[in-house]
């Protein structure tokens, strides 16, 4: 039967299992992808608002110090190509040249777990158990406190 639904709730269903997946360790490639869409569907609900995605505001925060270190055009879609890299590496294979990628998938499926929360946080949404496991998980292993 077909329903209708909200894209920012699948969205934060996509997030708490991804969230799931990486506290049990059960699959950090899962982790990835899921948290990756959680996180461009939450980023588009941003710029709906006239807000800045996360990697819009790291990259306007580094760009011109990459730029410098670079000494080419450090372009955001560059940036976002390069964050986005293992994402869109475990979606897709383009070439056969392409059936391998080296990654720690662990710390890549972390990060994109860190961008899809700041997304959600700055959208407003609440706070969950899971969300709080994950923040103290971070906390201990991430931060050291």
């Amino acid at each position: 039967m077909e329903q209708t639904f909200q894209r920012t709730d699948l969205a934060k269903e996509q997030l708490d299992i991804a969230l799931d997946l990486f506290l049990t360790s059960k699959s950090f490639v899962a982790t990835l992808t899921l948290a990756g869409a959680a996180e461009e569907i939450l980023g588009k609900a941003l710029c709906q608002e006239g807000k800045k995605t996360a990697l819009e505001q790291q990259y306007s925060t580094i760009s011109s110090f990459g730029t410098f270190l670079e000494r080419n055009n450090f372009t955001l879609k560059d940036y976002i190509n390069e964050k986005n890299r293992a994402r869109n590496a475990a979606k897709h294979m383009d070439l056969a040249s392409h059936a391998t990628i080296t990654v720690d998938m662990q710390d890549e499926a972390l990060w994109m777990l860190v961008r899809a929360l700041d997304h959600y946080f700055r959208l407003g949404f609440n706070e969950s158990d899971r969300i709080k496991k994950f923040n103290n998980w971070f906390y201990e292993n991430i931060v050291g406190y």
